[in-house]
């Protein structure tokens, strides 16, 4: 029978082939046991425990790394180093074989036996009654044969039993042991490399995970994200509308409109949205008012009005220099009884909540007194209140709905013991520019406001 020998083959794992894959957006550098985290290449590397520090082996004993852990064998034994990717494995060295010498007639060495041309030829103890165990695979030789076991078996005393793999840690993740073999499993989320035993990130994004509208790729797994304007609902997948108008989180100053994904800010007729707010637009000053030349454009919150160029009546004429003022001369039949000076004023406001409300101030001579005259709006809802001597306010009393014309007049008397004070009040007035004095008893001059009161706060 010919001589058993042993051979020990270690074969390291072909490095992992980089994956054709974006970038992992979270960091991943845990690794199994006998593995460390290599920065450059992001993988997970062998650490080989025989190289630097004190032995891990004793005694008579060498140490061998290989991957995910090192073997301690005896100094004698022999290692045969891996062949080239995709070479067949090394033949085992052939046994010597005797020269062809004639043999003695009827004598031929042990593992051979006589020919019919008088030579020996070889045996082939493996054709017949199996020599080996049943575990052990027969292989013949020139002049023996050798048992040896199949691949992914080891010796033990004489059989040949299961060689457990997972135990040398070669899977970055998992490993399943079976008779003869083992395999490398990965976590959920996870693909086996090209290697068999590294685990590479699944895109599950790129697979057609089903996000409703945007899918965010984790190290082992993904995440669903939705668009602004929408939220992730409880089953971590789809997304629903945020109504942004609800319990008035979008802050529109008049009204807000929910869409789809966002809101809109909208404003009544007359004004434009700047952001969340309403701001007037000035007809008269884009020229789109419709006015006539006979007419001037003003501006009022939320539209505007057309009124006569010629606000001056006879027998009073226009000031040359004052626009708005008109006087009657003196002499000019007609004008005794009037005031000696007209002024048309015209002020446009919002909507006034919170009251009393100043809204035009009014300044006369010194001890002039002063009378409010309400024309078209609803009595006791304004009232003129005294600054000083030479100034009073006109005040807003009460609210009032709009959208609102009002015409408001206010007397300027000539110097003297001053009345008892008005239930109402005036608006403000510039002093009219020196002349004669009216006949007394007559006012000097007349102011007549009209105002625009719009129909919202803004």
């Amino acid at each position: 029978m010919g001589s058993l020998f042993f051979l020990l083959l270690f074969l390291p794992a072909a490095a992992a082939a980089p994956p054709d894959l974006e970038e992992p957006e979270e960091e991943y550098t845990e690794c199994t046991d006998g593995y460390e985290w290599d920065p450059e290449t992001e993988h997970c590397k062998d650490v080989d425990e025989c190289a630097g520090g004190p032995p891990p082996c004793r005694g008579a004993m060498k140490c061998l790394n290989h991957f995910g852990g090192y073997l301690c064998l005896p100094r004698s034994a022999a290692v045969i180093s891996p062949a080239p990717p995709g070479a067949p494995p090394p033949a085992p060295p052939p046994r010597p074989v005797p020269p062809l010498v004639p043999p003695p007639p009827g004598h031929c060495p042990t593992g051979y036996s006589p020919a019919r041309d008088g030579s020996c030829q070889d045996v082939d103890e493996c054709s017949g009654p199996p020599p080996c165990r049943p575990s052990q695979d027969c292989i013949n030789l020139p002049g023996g044969f050798e048992c040896r076991c199949p691949p992914g078996y080891r010796h033990l005393h004489t059989e040949c039993v299961d060689e457990d793999e997972c135990r040398f840690r070669w899977c970055q993740h998992s490993c399943a042991n079976s008779p003869g073999a083992f395999a490398c499993r990965c976590h959920p989320g996870f693909r086996l490399g090209p290697d068999g035993r590294s685990c590479l990130d699944v895109d599950e994004c790129s697979m057609g995970a089903r996000c409703a509208q945007r899918c965010l790729n984790t190290f082992g797994s993904f995440r669903c994200r939705c668009r602004p304007g929408f939220a992730l609902q409880p089953d971590g997948r789809s997304c629903a509308d945020v109504d942004e108008c609800a319990g008035g989180g979008a802050l529109c100053q008049h009204r807000c409109q929910n869409n789809p994904g966002s809101f809109a800010c909208l404003c009544p007729p007359g004004y434009g949205v700047l952001g969340l707010h309403c701001q007037d637009q000035d007809e008269c000053a884009e020229g789109t008012h419709g006015c006539s030349g006979a007419e001037s454009c003003v501006n009022t919150f939320g539209g505007h009005r057309c009124v006569p160029r010629q606000l001056c009546p006879a027998p009073y004429a226009p000031h040359p220099r004052t626009p708005g003022t008109c006087v009657c001369p003196v002499g000019v039949p007609g004008c005794a009884p009037r005031p000696r000076w007209l002024l048309h004023r015209f002020l446009a406001v919002p909507n006034v909540p919170d009251v009393p409300a100043g809204l035009f101030q009014l300044r006369s001579p010194p001890g002039a007194p002063q009378r409010l005259r309400l024309r078209g709006g609803p009595p006791g809802a304004f009232r003129l209140r005294d600054l000083s001597n030479q100034s009073s306010l006109l005040e807003l009393t009460r609210p009032l709905a709009g959208p609102l014309d009002l015409v408001l007049e206010v007397e300027l008397m000539p110097p003297g013991p001053r009345p008892a004070p008005p239930p109402t009040a005036a608006p403000p007035l510039s002093p009219p520019p020196p002349g004669a004095p009216p006949p007394p008893g007559h006012a000097l001059a007349l102011l007549r406001l009209s105002l625009f009161l719009g129909e919202h706060p803004f």
